[in-house]
């Protein structure tokens, strides 16, 4: 066999470029680098508000706006205009008010948010101070990818995104600018049946879903969230079977039909709304 010598480096950079495309999951380079806190599976990162010093904000797929809590709006001195009503995870509305083109500021890039909303989040998670939280405009934007174990966030171009991993593709469905999956429950004395399910990251919850309420034989406080306090039924999962992921023996919690953060921190999760996936590590 004759080899041409001249054609030696040419083959060797295809075998490099190969081996190198094959070895990441995810193309390509993010265009930044997130770190966060976390407490009880919520994610907390440090965001600033029109230049200011970072408030802490919690990441939250369940939120379909960007949110500010009143003492935002007061230090900062921000207007606000225009009135509405919202309902959130607790029960009952809450009154809001709105305000208009505000920089949101992290890892070096700026969010240019034409209308935040403003609404009372002092008591939505108890013990923990929260400057606001971050929805919709957010994960629309970026490929979001959320590694619980290191605590990293990376954020991708969705134009350039491509996925090479062997992680779970979950389908998604976006209503009213919140996502959705569909995944299959079994509950103790019920036949298993598929649900929709809000992909809720705000949520230190495992699953939400109503048949709990039928099975349960205990109640709790279920905290307050946005919105009035609230009560929820506590049972047990027999399986919860996401793609090809079967989960068993999962606590369960009435109240709405959800996955909070309490079952993806089990993951890398990467949501990718351009393509309408849900990717599961």
């Amino acid at each position: 066999m004759n080899f041409n010598l001249r054609s030696i480096p040419f083959i060797a950079l295809i075998i490099f470029l190969y081996y190198d495309l094959k070895a990441s999951p995810v193309e390509p380079r993010p265009i930044a680098v997130i770190h966060f806190e976390q407490i009880d599976h919520l994610i907390y990162i440090p965001i600033t508000i029109n230049g200011s010093t970072p408030q802490r904000f919690i990441l939250d797929s369940g939120a379909s706006v960007w949110v500010i809590d009143p003492s935002q709006v007061s230090e900062l001195g921000l207007k606000t205009q225009g009135n509405g009503i919202i309902h959130g995870a607790g029960s009952g509305s809450v009154d809001v008010t709105y305000a208009d083109s505000i920089s949101f500021g992290l890892a070096g890039i700026k969010n240019i948010v034409p209308k935040t909303t403003i609404i009372d989040i002092s008591n939505a998670v108890p013990g923990q101070k929260i400057g606001g939280l971050i929805g919709y405009d957010f994960f629309e934007r970026y490929v979001v990818e959320i590694d619980y174990h290191t605590n990293t966030i990376r954020l991708f171009d969705p134009k350039d995104f491509i996925y090479k991993g062997k992680g779970t593709i979950v389908p998604i469905t976006i209503k009213k600018k919140q996502i959705y999956i569909r995944a299959k429950i079994k509950v103790v004395g019920q036949e298993a049946i598929e649900n929709e399910y809000l992909v809720d990251s705000g949520s230190a919850d495992e699953i939400n879903d109503e048949l709990i309420s039928k099975v349960a034989k205990t109640t709790a406080d279920g905290g307050v969230g946005i919105g009035k306090g609230f009560k929820v039924a506590l049972g047990n999962i027999e399986t919860f079977t996401i793609g090809n992921i079967t989960l068993k023996n999962i606590p369960g919690v009435s109240g709405g039909q959800k996955i909070g953060a309490g079952l993806l921190h089990n993951y890398t999760v990467i949501f990718d709304y351009t393509h309408k996936q849900m990717i599961l590590e």
